[in-house]
This record gives C-alpha cells, sequence and structure tokens, in this order.
C-alpha cells in the first residue's frame, strides 16, 4: 500500500488502459489488475533509488516519498530519465509533475499528468530535462 491516494487523472487513466509508452521513450506506470503488488514493488525500488541518491547529496534537495514534500514515481525513460509527482499541496490533484532527467536536470511541471503528457505530444509543452527531439514529430503511444 503506498498510503496516499492518487491523483485523480492518472486513476482515470489507469482504468482506461493498461501501461502505456509515448514514441518508444516514456513509460507510464500503471497498475495491472492483479498485479497491483508488482506495481508497489517497482515503486519502492525507485524510491529506495532516489533515497540512495538523497543520501549520496545528488537529488538536488528532493526526497522520496512519504517524505513530506516528496516523490512519487509514476513513470521512466528508455535512456534512464525519471518522472515524479512532487507531493506537495492540498492533495493529490495539486501534485506537479517533476523530470528528473539523465543528466542530472530537474525540471518541474505545474500541472497534472495527462495535462503534461498531452502537452509533450502536441507539443504545447517543451521536453525539459529530456532529448530535444523527444517526442518525434509524429508521436506513438503503445499500450501493453
Amino acid at each position: 500500500m503506498l498510503g496516499t491516494a492518487l491523483p485523480s487523472d492518472f486513476v482515470e487513466l489507469s482504468e482506461r488502459y493498461p501501461a502505456l509508452t509515448v514514441d518508444e521513450f516514456l513509460s507510464i506506470h500503471i497498475p495491472a489488475p492483479g498485479e497491483e503488488r508488482y506495481f508497489l514493488s517497482g515503486t519502492r525500488k525507485l524510491l529506495d533509488a532516489l533515497g540512495a541518491r538523497r543520501d549520496a547529496g545528488r537529488s538536488h534537495g528532493h526526497v522520496p516519498y512519504p517524505e513530506p514534500g516528496g516523490l512519487l514515481p509514476w513513470g521512466d525513460s528508455s535512456d534512464g530519465d525519471l518522472f515524479y509527482w512532487k507531493t506537495t499541496g492540498e492533495g493529490p490533484d495539486t501534485w506537479t509533475i517533476l523530470v528528473s532527467g539523465r543528466n542530472d536536470d530537474w525540471c518541474e511541471f505545474r500541472g497534472g499528468l495527462t495535462e503534461y503528457l498531452a502537452g509533450l505530444v502536441s507539443g504545447a509543452v517543451p521536453p525539459d530535462g529530456l532529448p530535444p527531439d523527444f517526442p518525434g514529430r509524429t508521436p506513438s503511444v503503445d499500450s501493453d
């Protein structure tokens, strides 16, 4: 158990789709029905890795959830970028998106997950912290 509700747009997305991949690059971690333990296990591993980065002084002050204002992972990329919710604000629907780029870029998007994903695909949101050619000119969205 995570110990928190998740943003409603993520819940709606996960009720409609299995795990998604944007342009064969960005993977959105969506629990498969009956396989939630694997989702939780993967989340815990990513939280432990963030804790290790913090302990080594390489997290730019970011902390893993459930610490106050901690980061909660929701995706990763084929290049090693990590995607988090920053758990600050009035509740899950006010959390922002934080991208930890593989080149140690930390970029925040002040909006929800589906707004961020739709903006990336449409070109309305710049791929801050990510390769400049992501997504491609005709991005694909695939489901498992």
